[in-house]
């Protein structure tokens, strides 16, 4: 059984085990022909067992990993990552990244369901592989306030005309405003509206209702007006804007972190043009500029561009541009490519085959790769070594605690074109 509880046929998975651990597992689900249990007994603990500090953590799909110490989380990720990366090591493993374990969680999508027999609306994460909401009072890995509003914000639910026809509430936040976005599948009441006003202003958070798709968002406490949110890198003197839809770091202490090991690796000269591939909002694209000749960023979002230039104008930064661009399409022309010798890469879990394929056969000298999947990684980075590139460090960023999500990042040199 490895560090995330699957033994080593793939028929089975025990959520909740570790290493060496003799384990009794009840099952609670199947899917796809694999047999998930729960731990009934343990024995011969590891040593790197702790008590979780969440009472839901056995049956909530928010954690998989309280019950292991924090160390030992650390340790398992980058023991995953090595393995995906075989048979590449890097020159160097660089220090995870890793910030405080409890109350970071900044985004997240609540269940909302009215449960008949127990008589109440329950609102958190699901169960884990089952369609029911855990029930619990409170969530040790989302911020505050909300972290502790699950159940009044149950009970308030709960009094509007249309409590059974609210599937979710989104949770999206920055450094000091918290936003709720309720949806919901029926128009709402006076009294209804009334309710979340008074909600909003008891706890201190933005309330946002969607009735439809992602354009119907719109906030009505504390009083209508642009849904933006902020966030900042002090280090670089930034401050960004986005919606409480636009894709942003959930953990905006360890994105500060990332933020800083990608420049440093980067090793960025005044006289360097920097490609930002799937930059976002423009997250490392205006830390870049403020050390580089210039960067340009590559996004398919066309919203999140629009909200990359805006943040590049209202921090006065002049040396950044930002394009819509496919980077999957493999036809493709990227003209932002001409020029640049350092690039940045921050996929999705699919990765970055078709742009890596570019990089290699470009004049690219550095890349810094952060990925959500270490094994796509795994993929890209061959691609590149392949092409005359050295694999020089990587490492664990630790951005989702007490889950298996491994975040990382690496550094590629193209040989004889730079130190």
């Amino acid at each position: 059984m490895d560090g995330f509880g699957y033994s080593a046929d793939g028929r089975f998975a025990i959520s909740g085990a570790l290493p060496d651990e003799e384990v009794t597992g009840m099952p609670f689900s199947r899917q796809r022909k694999k047999l998930f249990l729960r731990p009934s007994d343990i024995q011969n603990a590891s040593p790197e067992r702790v008590q979780p500090a969440c009472g839901a953590a056995a049956y909530c799909g928010g954690c998989s990993f309280q019950h292991a110490s924090h160390d030992y989380q650390l340790f398992l990720k980058e023991s995953f990552l090595r393995e995906c990366l075989v048979p590449l090591t890097p020159e160097k493993w660089l220090p995870a990244i890793s910030g405080k374990d409890h109350h970071y969680r900044t985004k997240a999508r609540l269940g909302v369901k009215f449960v008949e027999k127990k008589g109440k609306v329950l609102i958190g994460f699901r169960e884990k592989l089952k369609p029911f909401i855990a029930e619990t009072s409170a969530c040790t890995i989302l911020i505050e306030p909300v972290a502790s509003l699950l159940e009044p914000m149950g009970q308030m639910v709960e009094k509007l005309s249309v409590a059974k026809k609210i599937p979710q509430v989104e949770l999206a936040a920055g450094d000091e405003d918290v936003a709720l976005i309720f949806r919901h599948l029926e128009e709402m009441s006076e009294e209804d509206l009334a309710l979340l006003k008074t909600f909003g202003a008891e706890h201190g958070l933005q309330i946002l209702l969607q009735p439809g798709g992602l354009d119907s968002t719109h906030r009505i406490y504390p009083e209508p007006g642009a849904l933006t949110l902020h966030y900042t890198l002090p280090a670089h003197q930034l401050i960004f804007g986005f919606s409480p839809q636009d894709f942003t770091q959930v953990n905006l202490e360890v994105n500060r972190m990332m933020v800083d090991r990608a420049l440093d690796l980067l090793d960025l000269q005044s006289k360097d043009r920097v490609f930002d591939a799937f930059c976002g909002i423009g997250n490392f694209s205006l830390a870049v500029a403020r050390y580089a000749d210039h960067v340009v960023g590559a996004e398919q979002s066309e919203s999140s561009i629009d909200r990359a230039r805006q943040n590049a104008i209202d921090n006065k930064v002049v040396n950044a541009d930002f394009q819509v661009v496919d980077l999957h399409d493999e036809t493709r022309e990227i003209k932002g490519l001409e020029g640049v010798n350092k690039a940045l890469l921050d996929p999705p879990r699919s990765g970055a085959e078709m742009l890596v394929k570019k990089l290699a056969s470009s004049d690219i000298e550095r890349v810094v790769y952060v990925s959500c999947n270490p094994e796509t990684l795994a993929r890209d980075a061959k691609i590149l070594v392949e092409a005359g590139f050295s694999l020089r460090s990587a490492g664990v960023i630790n951005m989702f605690p007490h889950t298996t999500h491994v975040e990382s990042v690496a550094l590629l040199v193209r040989e004889g074109k730079s130190k």
